[in-house]
C-alpha cells in the first residue's frame, strides 16, 4: 500500500492483509537497521490511531515543532 522513510532513516511500510478469519488488518512494518517492529491492526484500532496522528501532527505543525 504504502513505503516511506522516516526522518531518521527508518523504513516504514503500511499493507493490508486478510486474517484468516476474514478480517482486513493493516500490518505495520517499522524497519531500523537491522531490528524490525510489527503491527496487525484491525480497522477500528487503525482508525483510532490515524486520528491520534492526525491531532498530534496538527499541534506540533501549529507549534511549529
Amino acid at each position: 500500500m504504502e513505503q516511506f522513510e522516516a526522518p531518521f532513516g527508518e523504513q516504514i511500510e503500511l499493507r493490508q492483509i486478510i486474517h484468516d478469519s476474514g478480517v482486513p488488518l493493516l500490518r505495520v512494518i517499522i524497519r531500523d537497521g537491522g531490528k524490525y517492529t510489527k503491527l496487525e491492526l484491525d480497522p477500528a484500532t487503525a482508525h483510532q490511531w490515524g486520528k491520534a496522528m492526525v491531532r498530534w501532527a496538527e499541534l506540533a505543525a501549529q507549534k511549529g515543532e
